[in-house]
């Protein structure tokens, strides 16, 4: 049997294969895999892991992430995010006591480990200013290239809107007064962090790891470690942590 973890995600699809010791990722858009990669026949939903040159009927899956809102797919199991993401940085930092911060395209979690078990987790998932859209949108008003954006911490501008949306003006209005635009995008790392920090340093941790895209930024992860007082790690595969915790709990569970 063929192992397949799925992290749906609101920007990316992440995939983890691993078949007879061989292990596989792959990285998919996700409106083009909902458009390209499901089977609908008499009113279910499948994956159709044709296009990872797979025979479905030989293949066991399990999905995580943003997309159970929106899906339930009758060929996979599912489990939550934060017990996929739980498990992936158990896995890969082989650490029992930790934290974690994910930070999604759409949602941002902070998950507390304690003796190898999940203690307690908080969520964001009703407002994007501390999110990955948040980041990438506040670069597209700026025009800075996401290189600059992840790179961007020097005299950071202080953003006081508490509101992605309204923050576009805020930024717009920066922008209108001549405010250096790195100085702009170092403000919005500096913003995002800020919104977390406050999670993170209620459960008083010895180690932090980041998983999700946005732990690539170093600026962000910067401001993170400034604000919590404690050197925040990304994983060493952070943007599949999702999925590889997926497999790591199907390899203990046997489904």
């Amino acid at each position: 049997m063929i192992n397949v973890a799925v992290d749906l995600g609101s920007r990316f699809i992440k995939i983890f294969v691993c078949e007879d010791g061989s292990e596989v990722f792959r990285l998919e858009d996700t409106v083009g895999f909902y458009k390209n990669h499901l089977k609908r026949e008499n009113g279910n939903v499948a994956i159709d892991t044709s296009f990872l040159n797979i025979d479905t009927k030989y293949a066991r899956i399990l999905t995580t992430g943003y997309g159970r809102n929106l899906l339930t797919f009758s060929n996979s199991g599912f489990i939550s995010e934060i017990k996929a993401h739980f498990y992936g940085a158990k896995y890969q930092s082989g650490e029992s006591d930790f934290v974690l911060i994910d930070i999604g395209g759409q949602d941002s979690k902070v998950i507390q480990a304690v003796d190898g078990y999940i203690n307690d987790f908080t969520m964001n998932d009703k407002c994007a200013a501390s999110s990955g859209r948040f980041i990438e949108h506040a670069a597209e008003i700026t025009g800075v290239t996401r290189e600059e954006a992840a790179g961007a911490t020097d005299s950071p501008v202080c953003l006081t809107d508490t509101c992605a949306v309204f923050c576009e003006s805020e930024i717009i209005g920066h922008i209108a007064r001549g405010v250096p635009i790195l100085h702009l995008a170092a403000g919005v790392n500096l913003s995002v962090a800020r919104r977390i920090a406050p999670a993170v340093k209620k459960y008083n941790p010895k180690r932090v790891f980041a998983s999700g895209g946005v732990s690539s930024s170093p600026a962000l992860i910067h401001f993170l470690s400034e604000l919590t007082g404690i050197k925040t790690e990304p994983l060493p595969n952070p943007h599949f942590n999702g999925a590889i915790g997926c497999m790591e709990y199907m390899k203990r569970t046997g489904r």
